[in-house]
């Protein structure tokens, strides 16, 4: 609600005179304010208001979808198992519970899939960083960044370039060196069936 000063008439001048003039005797603050209000400075509520105007840069948060193919190789896939069960039996561990193990046993079989998993990867792949440069280093991401290469963490803000800290390399496949197969009718079979006689 806006306030305004109303006009006082000659008698509770007057009288009121003699009020203010032991008033602004007795404090040097009060005096100090008919100062003010002698040399015509306003009160707060008799100025104009300031209007002030900020420009907001956008805080965005990117997201990259999951990339969708139009076919799907189900042969390397099923091949890629096979191998990781042949020398892992990365199957084996996968489908069974390990709820009733503990955690010794658990982290002996781990040991041994580990092995296996990596023996595969090493002479079927080549792998190589996606960032060579060292964890925990300061990297500049250019404007124009891969998203599929580069995830941005934490607030994005504007457009870039970005600079930030590199928390993890990523991985990318530089080559591939699946096994030729000439019959793929049976790539769906994991591993046989083991019957003793």
């Amino acid at each position: 609600m806006s306030q305004k000063i109303i006009s006082v008439s000659f008698i509770p001048r007057f009288f009121g005179a003699f009020g203010q003039f032991f008033k602004y005797m007795g404090s040097g603050d009060y005096a100090a304010r008919c100062v003010a209000v002698a040399k015509g400075e306003a009160f707060a509520f008799e100025a104009e208001p300031t209007v002030i105007t900020k420009e907001i840069e956008v805080i965005r948060e990117v997201e990259v979808a999951a990339p969708v193919l139009d076919t799907v190789n189900e042969d390397g896939a099923h091949q890629l198992l096979q191998l990781l069960q042949h020398e892992a039996r990365f199957i084996d561990f996968i489908q069974e519970s390990i709820d009733g193990y503990d955690d010794v046993d658990v982290g002996a079989a781990a040991r041994q899939i580990h092995a296996g998993c990596s023996k595969v990867i090493k002479q079927h792949f080549t792998i190589d960083v996606v960032n060579s440069a060292p964890e925990n280093s300061r990297v500049q991401v250019t404007a124009d960044y891969d998203a599929k290469q580069i995830k941005l963490e934490g607030r994005v803000e504007g457009s870039g370039p970005y600079s930030g800290t590199l928390i993890h390399p990523g991985w990318k496949v530089t080559n591939t060196q699946l096994p030729k197969v000439n019959n793929t009718d049976n790539l769906t079979i994991l591993a046989p069936a083991e019957i003793e006689v």
